[in-house]
């Protein structure tokens, strides 16, 4: 199968080689034998072989090999010719004898992308249409746009799974139910499906950083904004469904990247939370030794509440903080209130005295 191949490649050069550049009527007909020959030979052999793997390794070299002949009769005029639309159509009709074998690292040829473009770019205009009567946000269509902006108009490699992810896409967005859509808003709608399909592009995940922080600013209470990331998380989760590959399969599916921005902004949000409660805490320069034996005393001569043990010492904990220790657990509080030393008692008696002092000056 190799030589056929290589015989095929070879005709395709010779016509290469010579150059000619006027508008062709009819294909080679050399080119068009050998192709048709090619054509049954293929599907004779994929018919033969019934181990998968090695099926599935022929069909892609296959492929891979005509994608280059059908490039090199490209590049002769940057047009789609008799010669060319040969190997297109020899293409698809190797492609259609076991069409769900497909690798999608198939390289898309050339002359497939020119032939596709017009219509890709007619089939966003539609959609474009849709989107703009559903009153979507201008800089989300801009968004939407870029998987049918990018096959047509980019001058890089595409792939078999560029071209497959683009017709489902194409199709969601055709079958969007906008009236019956369990969102809050066109744009969400919109969102939703992206998400759906695993649009990871970076350009997205920016929009929806913004959206969310828009959520956000609507609530100043802390609790109120964990709270709508929270539901946020839940919307993201909820609208993942992993059907199809994912748009860029070399970057993070779009979902773990929202939940694990989300993630570090509630981690942030508590963060500052944390340090908001640690700076009303009443600062002893004590240490905790002491701080838990004063307490005691406080509570077992009825200045505080008499209370169970682990919760005054879960109380002392959230509202003292020792010398040189921000904070401490309420454990070692609950351990330290029954301490008989010496030096933690005389710290606790000497101000005492002097503030029993001060009083007596007063009383009458």
């Amino acid at each position: 199968m190799n030589t056929e191949i290589e015989y095929l490649k070879n005709i395709a050069e010779e016509i290469a080689a010579n150059q000619n550049k006027k508008p062709l009527t009819k294909p080679d007909k050399h080119l068009q034998v050998e192709a048709k020959r090619l054509e049954q030979a293929i599907t004779v052999k994929l018919h033969t072989i019934d181990n998968f793997t090695q099926r599935e390794t022929f069909y892609h070299n296959i492929l891979s090999k005509l994608v280059i002949i059908a490039d090199i009769l490209f590049d002769i005029s940057d047009n789609i010719n008799p010669d060319v639309r040969l190997l297109l159509n020899l293409l698809d009709a190797v492609r259609r004898i076991v069409p769900s074998e497909v690798s999608p690292k198939l390289q898309l040829p050339k002359a497939f992308i020119h032939d596709q473009k017009q219509i890709v770019i007619d089939s966003w205009k539609d959609q474009e249409q849709r989107l703009k009567i559903q009153n979507v946000d201008s800089k989300l269509i801009e968004v939407a746009a870029i998987p049918f902006s990018r096959f047509a108009t980019t001058k890089h490699k595409l792939y078999w799974r560029d071209f497959i992810w683009l017709k489902g896409y194409e199709e969601k967005l055709e079958n969007l139910d906008w009236e019956n859509a369990d969102c809050a808003s066109p744009d969400e709608a919109l969102m939703s499906m992206l998400i759906g399909i695993d649009f990871n592009d970076d350009r997205f995940f920016i929009f929806c950083k913004k959206y969310i922080k828009t959520r956000l600013d609507r609530h100043h209470l802390k609790k109120r904004r964990l709270a709508e990331l929270a539901e946020c998380e839940k919307l993201i989760l909820q609208d993942t469904q992993n059907e199809q590959p994912t748009y860029n399969h070399r970057r993070h599916d779009i979902s773990f990247k929202l939940i694990s921005w989300i993630k570090k902004e509630s981690d942030a949000i508590k963060l500052n939370e944390a340090l908001d409660e640690d700076m009303f805490k009443i600062e002893f320069n004590w240490d905790v030794d002491t701080i838990a034996l004063f307490w005691k005393y406080l509570m077992e001569h009825g200045v505080t509440k008499m209370v169970n043990i682990e919760v005054y010492a879960k109380q002392i904990a959230a509202t003292c903080s020792s010398k040189g220790k921000v904070e401490f657990k309420w454990e070692t509080i609950k351990g330290r209130f029954y301490g008989k030393d010496q030096k933690y008692l005389k710290k606790i008696y000497d101000p005492l005295t002097s503030v029993i002092e001060d009083i007596r000056r007063f009383l009458r």
